[in-house]
């Protein structure tokens, strides 16, 4: 699995914003990440949620599409993981677009969290 050193950084002050919003133990819960990349994230996010299905995104649909054999060396079931590889200097900067895509799509900013390194962590609720 390829690792990226900011998606390394980033992983465990995100983990620690998801944990204000879920339970552990709740099922049925369904979490988009977008712009997954390398994958990192998602495969560190399920073993602390592991009842939790991950729907992994990217711009580049070979990240998508990378070998199932490195996502379960990652994870104890594929569908909780996204793939590896994805361009490190991509990444979704407009925030206020993305806040008009989600209230498009019956999706509400609920709260922006910042990050490492300049980044956000965005909270968004169904409507």
């Amino acid at each position: 699995m390829v690792v990226a050193t900011a998606a390394e950084r980033n992983k465990d002050p995100i983990l620690r914003v998801l944990q204000q919003y879920v339970d552990p133990a709740q099922r049925g819960l369904r979490v988009l990440e977008v712009a997954s990349g390398s994958g990192q994230h998602v495969a560190h996010f399920a073993r602390s949620f592991p009842h939790a299905e991950w729907q992994p995104s990217d711009v580049d649909q070979r990240c998508l599409n990378r070998g199932s054999s490195e996502q379960q060396d990652t994870c104890s079931s594929p569908r909780h993981c996204s793939s590896p590889t994805g361009n490190p200097e991509w990444g979704l900067r407009d925030t206020a677009l993305l806040e008009d895509l989600g209230r498009a799509s019956g999706l509400l900013l609920e709260r922006m969290v910042d990050m490492p390194a300049n980044n956000k962590c965005l909270i968004f609720q169904k409507e």
